[in-house]
């Protein structure tokens, strides 16, 4: 399987980071020479204590919008060298029909904007981008509102690294759009201290042993840069903190055009229970960012 995507399937929503996310993966089709398809999810309603007159309106409602949301993702796709694909798809869900068109059409890369919710909305609401991230077959690439669309290719990538099978599979990833787009790479790995809650009798780490799994951590990733097949090679960083926290910071605008890293696919309960770092990444990275399943 290819490293770089031949068949991009981009989500749309019509708000400003669907928008965006379009620009981005119109830009990529070409830079990739990469087919194009355009999605809308019409998101279904199933509620059995609706009258049957009611739900017959719905319908009718929302049939019109499928046909003005075509003629939308129709007129989106004018005027671009290669034509996109346009589906508009009734799921469920959005994240379910995203993923279930992905599969269904042999896709190999998904641009979907996000909208990056926090707090209380981000719990109650969820993310239609971090649900897709989640389950989706192929690698996504999320765009936010304010960080940079790249629809003028990459020039420095950023690729964190945890030394996993999964980290592995999102620098063969980078390394193929670094080689393609001519980008620089930078591989980061994040040192988490241990935090003890204050009842337990242990001492935290003390500095010397942060500073030999800094050193130890530093060998090891210059050792996996040394190994890339990019020129005029990779440079190193290693940082201290939570993984999400000192990721998202470091992506600053201006510094890096764009983020690739691995993603576990955790199921539903280990996702209850541990999290992402993709995920709390997704939320907050201040430019594109390009998850890879293993």
């Amino acid at each position: 399987m290819s490293a770089t995507p031949h068949r991009i399937l981009c989500a749309t929503d019509f708000s400003p980071t669907g928008e965006r996310a379009q620009q981005a993966a119109v830009a990529l089709a070409r830079s990739f020479a990469a087919e194009l398809h355009l999605l809308h999810v019409q998101v279904l309603l199933d509620d059995p204590h609706l009258a049957e007159e009611r739900r017959d309106e719905i319908q009718r409602l929302l049939a019109t919008a499928d046909r003005e949301r075509r003629l939308a993702l129709e007129a989106a796709a004018q005027g671009q060298t290669d034509p996109a694909r346009c589906h508009v798809v009734p799921a469920w869900s959005a994240a379910d029909g995203i993923v279930t068109t992905c599969t269904d059409l042999g896709c190999d890369l998904i641009v979907i904007g996000t909208h990056g919710r926090r707090g209380l909305s981000h719990l109650l609401l969820g993310s239609v981008a971090e649900r897709v991230v989640r389950t989706a077959p192929a690698p996504v690439l999320t765009v936010g509102l304010e960080g940079p669309a790249p629809a003028a290719g990459f020039a420095r990538i950023l690729v964190p690294h945890d030394f996993s099978a999964h980290s592995a599979a999102a620098v063969r990833t980078a390394v193929a759009w670094a080689q393609a787009t001519g980008a620089a790479l930078t591989l980061l790995h994040v040192v988490e201290p241990a935090v003890y809650p204050e009842f337990y009798p242990a001492d935290l780490p003390p500095d010397e042993l942060i500073g030999r799994l800094r050193e130890r951590s530093q060998a090891a990733l210059d050792a996996a840069a040394a190994k890339l097949p990019v020129e005029p090679g990779a440079d190193t960083r290693v940082l201290v903190g939570r993984a999400g926290d000192r990721i998202a910071a470091e992506a600053q605008l201006g510094a890096y055009d764009l983020v690739v890293m691995g993603t576990r696919g955790l199921s539903a309960i280990e996702h209850l229970l541990l999290g992402s770092v993709a995920e709390s990444v997704v939320r907050r990275c201040p430019v594109p960012l390009l998850t890879v399943r293993r």
